[in-house]
Protein backbone atom coordinates (compact mmCIF):
# COMPACT_ATOMS: atom_id res chain seq x y z
CA UNK A 1 0.00 0.00 0.00
CA UNK A 2 2.84 2.38 0.81
CA UNK A 3 4.36 1.69 -2.61
CA UNK A 4 1.17 2.84 -4.32
CA UNK A 5 1.08 6.01 -2.25
CA UNK A 6 4.74 6.67 -3.09
CA UNK A 7 3.99 5.99 -6.76
CA UNK A 8 1.18 8.56 -6.72
CA UNK A 9 3.42 11.16 -5.06
CA UNK A 10 6.27 10.34 -7.44
CA UNK A 11 4.01 10.61 -10.49
CA UNK A 12 2.62 13.98 -9.48
CA UNK A 13 6.07 15.32 -8.61
CA UNK A 14 7.57 14.19 -11.92
CA UNK A 15 4.61 15.57 -13.88
CA UNK A 16 4.95 18.98 -12.21
CA UNK A 17 8.74 18.93 -12.54
CA UNK A 18 8.52 18.24 -16.28
CA UNK A 19 5.98 21.04 -16.69
CA UNK A 20 8.09 23.44 -14.61
CA UNK A 21 11.27 22.97 -16.62
CA UNK A 22 9.29 22.80 -19.88
CA UNK A 23 10.87 19.54 -20.98
CA UNK A 24 8.42 19.10 -23.85
CA UNK A 25 9.46 22.47 -25.30
CA UNK A 26 13.12 21.53 -24.94
CA UNK A 27 12.56 18.26 -26.80
CA UNK A 28 10.63 20.07 -29.55
CA UNK A 29 13.49 22.54 -29.92
CA UNK A 30 15.91 19.62 -30.17
CA UNK A 31 13.85 18.08 -32.98
CA UNK A 32 13.64 21.41 -34.81
CA UNK A 33 17.41 21.71 -34.82
CA UNK A 34 17.69 18.19 -36.23
CA UNK A 35 15.28 19.16 -38.99
CA UNK A 36 17.36 22.24 -39.78
CA UNK A 37 20.48 20.12 -40.06
CA UNK A 38 18.80 17.69 -42.44
CA UNK A 39 17.46 20.55 -44.56
CA UNK A 40 20.92 22.09 -44.67
CA UNK A 41 22.34 18.94 -46.23
CA UNK A 42 19.73 19.03 -48.98
CA UNK A 43 20.59 22.57 -50.10
CA UNK A 44 22.96 22.51 -53.06
CA UNK A 45 23.42 26.26 -53.50
CA UNK A 46 24.83 26.90 -50.04
CA UNK A 47 28.61 27.03 -49.91
CA UNK A 48 30.55 24.45 -47.94
CA UNK A 49 32.06 27.01 -45.60
CA UNK A 50 28.61 28.35 -44.77
CA UNK A 51 27.38 24.80 -44.17
CA UNK A 52 30.30 24.14 -41.85
CA UNK A 53 29.55 27.24 -39.78
CA UNK A 54 25.87 26.40 -39.55
CA UNK A 55 26.54 22.79 -38.65
CA UNK A 56 28.91 23.90 -35.90
CA UNK A 57 26.30 26.28 -34.49
CA UNK A 58 23.58 23.65 -34.70
CA UNK A 59 25.85 21.08 -33.09
CA UNK A 60 26.60 23.37 -30.16
CA UNK A 61 22.89 24.02 -29.68
CA UNK A 62 22.10 20.32 -29.90
CA UNK A 63 24.79 19.50 -27.39
CA UNK A 64 23.55 21.99 -24.80
CA UNK A 65 19.92 20.96 -25.24
CA UNK A 66 20.79 17.26 -25.09
CA UNK A 67 22.74 17.84 -21.87
CA UNK A 68 19.64 19.45 -20.33
CA UNK A 69 17.50 16.49 -21.36
CA UNK A 70 20.11 14.07 -20.03
CA UNK A 71 20.23 15.80 -16.63
CA UNK A 72 16.45 15.74 -16.32
CA UNK A 73 16.40 12.00 -17.01
CA UNK A 74 19.23 11.45 -14.51
CA UNK A 75 17.32 13.45 -11.86
CA UNK A 76 14.22 11.35 -12.43
CA UNK A 77 16.23 8.14 -12.05
CA UNK A 78 17.97 9.42 -8.92
CA UNK A 79 14.58 10.24 -7.43
CA UNK A 80 13.44 6.67 -8.08
CA UNK A 81 16.46 5.34 -6.19
CA UNK A 82 15.92 7.78 -3.31
CA UNK A 83 12.30 6.69 -2.98
CA UNK A 84 13.48 3.09 -3.18
CA UNK A 85 15.44 3.73 0.03
CA UNK A 86 12.12 4.45 1.76
CA UNK A 87 10.46 1.33 0.44
CA UNK A 88 12.66 -1.50 -0.79
CA UNK A 89 10.11 -2.79 -3.27
CA UNK A 90 9.34 0.57 -4.95
CA UNK A 91 11.83 0.03 -7.77
CA UNK A 92 10.41 -3.38 -8.57
CA UNK A 93 6.93 -1.84 -8.70
CA UNK A 94 8.03 0.96 -11.03
CA UNK A 95 9.73 -1.35 -13.53
CA UNK A 96 6.98 -3.98 -13.53
CA UNK A 97 4.22 -4.00 -16.15
CA UNK A 98 1.61 -3.34 -13.47
CA UNK A 99 3.64 -0.41 -12.15
CA UNK A 100 4.08 1.12 -15.59
CA UNK A 101 0.35 0.84 -16.27
CA UNK A 102 -0.45 2.30 -12.86
CA UNK A 103 2.05 5.13 -13.37
CA UNK A 104 0.55 5.93 -16.77
CA UNK A 105 -3.01 5.93 -15.41
CA UNK A 106 -2.03 8.17 -12.49
CA UNK A 107 -0.41 10.69 -14.81
CA UNK A 108 -3.38 10.67 -17.21
CA UNK A 109 -5.89 11.11 -14.37
CA UNK A 110 -3.79 13.85 -12.77
CA UNK A 111 -3.43 15.63 -16.11
CA UNK A 112 -7.20 15.56 -16.67
CA UNK A 113 -7.82 16.69 -13.08
CA UNK A 114 -5.36 19.55 -13.49
CA UNK A 115 -6.99 20.58 -16.78
CA UNK A 116 -10.41 20.70 -15.12
CA UNK A 117 -9.12 22.85 -12.25
CA UNK A 118 -7.32 25.32 -14.54
CA UNK A 119 -10.31 25.92 -16.83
Amino acid sequence: MINHFLLICYSIFIYEFIRYIKLIDIIKLNLKIYQKIFKLFSFKKVSDSRKQKLILNYSNSLFSISIKIFFVIILIIILIFIINLLSRSFLSLVISIFGIIELTLIIIIYHQFRKKINE
